[in-house]
């Protein structure tokens, strides 16, 4: 039987900062981290429970090495992953997945996506030298990813390059299949 750890999904919460506009308008805080326990509370008698939960100062790097890089270090071994963000639209799945359209971002700042993807080639790369050193034939390996954003029941193929990115459609020819 597998163990907790072992799960084949996991379920990660991050609580961002405020923006600056909030604080401009006195927004407060709704949530608290229930500290040492992956758990938050909403008001004061709403408790939520995750595998982890990344509170306000939480950094990039810290939520990556939590929930990612043994997903990446799993690829090595043969296995898929898959890293999704789920929200409403400000909660932070852009910075968290570090998908925005700043190029220029600094290392501490880089999201999910930036992180796995430097992951995976210099890990590609270390195998290759190492089989090299060890007078062994190098791996090879295929790497292939979906980018994908579904917004109001409508998916858009991010990697499409047939798609005209100065169309105001976003349609896909992707399809949502649904259980009946």
């Amino acid at each position: 039987m597998a163990s907790q750890n072992d799960c084949c999904v996991k379920v990660s919460l991050r609580i961002r900062p405020q923006m600056a506009k909030e604080k401009i308008e006195g927004c407060h805080v709704c949530t608290l981290v229930t500290p040492g326990e992956p758990q938050v509370l909403l008001g004061k008698d709403k408790a939520f429970t995750y595998d982890f939960v990344f509170d306000i100062d939480s950094a990039q790097k810290q939520i990556y090495a939590a929930c990612v890089h043994k997903l990446i270090e799993g690829c090595f071994d043969g296995y898929n992953a898959t890293v999704f963000a789920y929200g409403q639209t400000g909660s932070g799945k852009t910075y968290t997945m570090g998908t925005g359209f700043d190029v220029n971002v600094q290392e501490e700042e880089q999201g999910i996506i930036p992180r796995a993807v430097h992951h995976l080639f210099l890990g590609i790369k270390e195998r290759k030298t190492q089989a090299q050193q060890q007078g062994t034939h190098p791996p090879e390996f295929k790497v292939s990813a979906q980018f994908l954003e579904l917004y109001n029941e409508e998916i858009l193929d991010l990697f499409d390059g047939a798609r005209d990115p100065d169309c105001k459609s976003r349609k896909s020819n992707i399809k949502i299949h649904e259980d009946s």
